[in-house]
């Protein structure tokens, strides 16, 4: 009675929360009690079962569609209660509705009682076009525990039972199952735990025994599961919903990191949380290891996230493909490269390699290099997949570790082969721009300024217009003229010319031979810029602007002279040299 009565209660207060009927706890609830669970036990104590099959077979009718018979519902409606959730639990800011429509909803027009059911699944599935585009892209799904009737989560009676994993309620849930067939299919309706089955819940229950019964009763191995709590951390932010399919859409842009994030699929659970042996049998059972998740993740992929070895071998000798590649276009070696996985990488590098010749304890290995090198082996261009790009433009120190071994001897062997001559031929071309800059730099005349060579000894004049009387104090003041000039005179100003009053820099001949080797080098200096810009633009087309930039960010030094660099060409060396110009020349000789 006190079991019941705390059921009862824990029924009333989830009653309040939630408009689905909670009543379902007060058969089994989540404290271990419930009225089902005494007649378990008298059951499995006495061996007399007949009272609580009758229990079963009369009390839990009402809480299933058709008597347990199921009821096929639209998509769109589970995923309108799946969004409306999710919504529940956000700010006004961060709520989404739901994208696409619904369209109309034929089974509005369809009786789904009694014998009408299997015909009316068997013509739902030749609308859809059988089984071409999968069960997840099926605009129906069938229901057998009433929507209204479900828990918290959005469980069954089964699912409360597989929640608690004793085994009494293990017990309990297959009399559930052998009573009602149409529940070892049905899933959790809700946001966090929406498409999990009583086949992933075993699973993560390690019972092998429960996964076997499960399938051999219809379990069906593709389900998945979509649920928030088992999405990678960075992407539960970014959930929406389409009425048009039933799996969830997110951004890609994600780092896996989730201590449930196990795949979706029943297989991947298994892989996830290392169950060998139920993974055997989900394989026996046809389920198929190459299958992908929203992210694109097979079993391999989600072995490395979560680090199981043991388990990637296993999944690798029973099918499972190290060339697919998920969303972000990360094969199983190149994601272990990516999250610096050590461990992970160095074992999937033994699953590809080639043995050459073995003598004891001594061999040869041959490793492919198509995900390894840079260099796209198929059209000649960078890889920014590949595992040593991933591992040098890593974030982390991790990464680094992942430098010894066969990636070091190839970037040994790539410093040799041609990294150590355009390194040499590099920094040849730099050198030899550097002197040109420095011998422009150091053949101006320091002595001779441009006011001194252009207002000594009143060579040279000043030509005015009438129109310039009101601003004759301020070139007085600018040119330092001791003349008066009034506007009463300003008629017989027109004699005053200043013709040769320009820039001292401008003048290369006549000057001596200091100025004739600037003139060259200046003019050299200015093509070798021209030369260092477009060398920077065919980089850019070659290997990207974004990569491009996280190389030259990745040095301070080499960013200021690229900068530096640009705004020379635009100052012009040979050009107009005004203070900035001046400047400029200066700071680059003083970086460089």
């Amino acid at each position: 009675m006190g079991n019941a009565e705390s059921s009862r209660t824990e029924g009333d207060a989830i009653r309040k929360q939630k408009k689905s009927g909670p009543a379902l706890y007060r058969f089994v609830d989540m404290c271990g009690g419930g009225e089902l669970i005494p007649w378990m036990k008298y059951a499995k104590n006495t061996g007399d079962s007949s009272l609580i099959d009758e229990f079963i077979e009369t009390k839990l009718k009402d809480f299933m569609y058709n008597s347990g018979k199921g009821k096929m519902v639209s998509v769109a409606e589970l995923v309108k209660i799946r969004n409306k959730e999710r919504n529940a639990m956000l700010s006004a800011l961060k709520r989404k509705k739901g994208k696409g429509k619904s369209g109309p909803n034929i089974l509005d027009e369809f009786r789904q009682e009694g014998e009408n059911q299997g015909d009316l699944k068997k013509a739902l599935k030749l609308l859809e076009g059988g089984d071409k585009g999968g069960k997840s892209d099926w605009k129906y799904r069938e229901v057998t525990w009433k929507l209204e009737e479900r828990g918290s989560m959005g469980e069954n009676l089964v699912g409360v039972c597989l929640l608690q994993g004793t085994a009494i309620h293990n017990q309990l849930a297959i009399k559930l199952i052998k009573a009602y067939p149409k529940l070892v299919n049905d899933i959790f309706i809700s946001e966090d735990y929406y498409g999990l089955s009583p086949l992933h819940q075993a699973i993560i229950n390690e019972d092998p025994a429960m996964v076997l019964f499960l399938l051999r009763h219809g379990a069906d191995v593709n389900q998945r599961c979509y649920g928030a709590f088992f999405c990678p951390d960075d992407q539960k932010s970014s959930r929406t919903d389409s009425l048009e399919h039933e799996y969830v859409e997110l951004s890609f842009k994600t780092n896996y990191m989730g201590r449930m994030y196990f795949g979706e699929y029943p297989l991947s659970f298994a892989a996830c949380i290392n169950q060998t042996d139920c993974y055997r049998i989900l394989l026996a059972k046809h389920a198929d290891p190459n299958q992908k998740d929203t992210n694109g993740n097979t079993v391999l992929h989600l072995a490395v996230i979560h680090e199981q070895p043991e388990m990637l071998k296993l999944c690798y000798d029973t099918g499972a493909n190290l060339k697919i590649m998920n969303k972000r276009n990360l094969t199983p070696l190149t994601l272990a490269a990516h999250l610096a996985k050590k461990e992970m990488f160095e074992q999937i590098l033994k699953l590809e390699a080639d043995v050459i010749w073995m003598y004891g304890d001594a061999s040869s290995h041959a490793y492919p290099l198509a995900e390894l090198d840079t260099i796209n082996q198929e059209t000649g261009e960078l890889n920014e997949d590949s595992a040593l790009s991933l591992i040098v433009y890593g974030e982390t120190t991790k990464h680094l570790q992942l430098l010894d071994g066969l990636l070091g001897d190839l970037l040994q062997a790539k410093w040799e082969a041609f990294g150590r001559i355009r390194l040499a031929k590099s920094f040849g071309c730099y050198l030899f721009f550097y002197i040109f800059v420095f011998t422009a730099f150091m053949c101006r005349p320091f002595s001779i300024t441009t006011w001194a060579s252009t207002l000594n000894g009143w060579k040279n004049m000043i030509m005015l217009h009438p129109d310039y009387n009101d601003n004759t104090n301020e070139i007085k003041k600018i040119f330092h003229i001791p003349f008066n000039l009034d506007s009463k005179n300003g008629s017989e100003l027109p004699g005053l010319s200043l013709p040769n009053y320009s820039c001292h820099l401008w003048w290369y001949f006549g000057q001596g031979w200091q100025q004739n080797v600037r003139l060259m080098t200046e003019i050299a200096v200015l093509l070798m810029t021209v030369i260092q810009i477009v060398d920077d633009a065919m980089d850019i087309q070659s290997i990207g602007k974004k990569r491009w930039w996280r190389v030259l960010a990745s040095s301070f030094i080499n960013l200021l002279l690229k900068t530096l660099n640009k705004l020379l060409f635009r100052s012009g060396i040979s050009g107009k040299q005004d203070i900035a110009g001046k400047v400029l020349v200066n700071c680059y000789i003083i970086c460089s």
